[in-house]
Order: structure tokens, then sequence, then C-alpha cells
């Protein structure tokens, strides 16, 4: 199955999300101590997006194949936006952790990696798109 409307893309993104926050508050929250709920939450959103980005195919894209590992987007563009979005959350975070008491900045600092790693594989991803772009 392969997800190419925006519509649809806007769909699974609001429905993913609101599936993982009511799966947060409703149960992972109330159940385990707040690091186990951390990584709960840090897993179920890798899946989230890992599953949006092998399904979503953009215009000109090939529906039945595959995309590369490396390939999160259809565009360079997009794949800027997000891993500039998730960049300034990174930094966010950071400043979280640099700023907040020991107890509370392994939280941010988590938090922190996890933005950074998704901000490094959004990036990479477009700078690969717009190198495939350039004439040789």
């Amino acid at each position: 199955m392969r997800i190419t409307s925006t519509i649809n893309k806007v769909i699974y993104i609001l429905v993913g999300e609101a599936i993982v926050l009511t799966l947060n508050s409703l149960l992972i929250y109330r159940l385990v101590p707040p690091v186990v709920d951390l990584v709960a939450v840090f897993a179920l959103n890798f899946l989230y997006v890992f599953v949006g980005v092998r399904t979503f195919r953009g215009p000109g894209e090939d529906v039945a194949a595959p995309r590369a590992w490396w390939r999160a987007t259809a565009r360079p563009l997009a794949g800027f936006i997000i891993g500039g979005i998730a960049s300034v959350l990174a930094l966010i975070s950071l400043l979280g952790a640099l700023g907040s008491s020991p107890e509370q900045s392994g939280t941010a600092a988590v938090v922190c990696v996890g933005w950074a790693l998704l901000a490094a594989y959004y990036l990479n991803s477009s700078f690969r798109l717009r190198a495939l772009d350039q004439p040789e």
C-alpha cells in the first residue's frame, strides 16, 4: 500500500500522532516508570515515521518499487523543511537539557538525540536527492 495524495498523507500524520499521544496518555504513562515511557514513546514515534517514509510517494516516484534506504521524501525541499524543523526542536531540547536540573536533564537529552537523528536523516536525504538532480 502506498500513500500518494496529500490529503491521505495529512490524515496519516494526524491519526498516527493521535494514536501515539492517546497510547501514551491513557496507557503507557500510567503503567510504566517515566524512563520506560520515554523510550516507548520514542519507539512508537520512530515506527510511525518509518512507516510513513516507506509508504509515502510523491509525484513521479515509482509506486511499486521500494525507496532507497536513505530516501525520506520525494523532493529535496520537503526533507529540508522537515529536517530544519527537527533541527530546531533538537536545539530546543538541548537548551532544555542544559537549563534543567540534573534529575530532569536526561529526558530532554534523550528527546534532543531523537530529534537530531530525525533531522540528520531528512537532511541527508535532501542533500543526496539534490545531488542526483545536478547535471554531471
